[in-house]
């Protein structure tokens, strides 16, 4: 893992002077929240921000088309200085990108986060696609019920078998 992180970061840094970024911010992430970036030979360094009102299991993946090298992603939540891009930012996970699309779920805090997208396109025209859904966690009641509901069928098929 550490090996692609530096090839990436070497590609990012070849590259450097015809690179292209975006930031974007979703504000409040919705159930589905798209972006992506089309490159033409150079480093991409794009950023995605969003905020969570409540604890949510956020999914995300990343989807390339065409040739990008060392493509990563990576999750970070805002450090104490609510400034994206410093020191104190806490990276929650770091994940590659390429040909076979894999989706990754976290589950995280009310608070603001952003996603980090990092490649390069050496040659051509090359597009990504990052997608991030969210679901709110269940709080423990919903656990508790759910635990009656199948301690009653429980009883009742108990009951059954002991009556036939």
């Amino acid at each position: 893992m550490k090996l692609k992180n530096i090839a990436a970061a070497t590609v990012v840094a070849l590259t450097a002077l015809s690179s292209h970024a975006a930031s974007t911010n979703w504000g409040s992430h919705d159930a589905l929240e798209l972006g992506g970036n089309t490159v033409t030979s150079g480093a991409i360094f794009d950023t995605y921000s969003f905020s969570l009102a409540s604890a949510s299991s956020v999914t995300s993946g990343v989807l390339s088309f065409g040739n990008i090298v060392g493509g990563a992603y990576s999750l970070y939540s805002f450090g104490a200085d609510h400034v994206m891009g410093t020191s104190d930012d806490v990276g929650l996970g770091a994940w590659t990108f390429g040909g076979v699309p894999t989706t990754h779920t976290v589950s995280l805090s009310s608070g603001n986060y952003y996603y980090s997208v990092l490649g390069g396109v050496t040659a051509g025209t090359a597009s990504y696609a990052i997608a991030s859904t969210t679901a709110p966690v269940p709080e423990p009641e919903t656990y508790a019920l759910l635990g009656a509901g199948l301690g009653v069928i429980g009883f009742v098929a108990s009951r059954r078998r002991r009556e036939s």
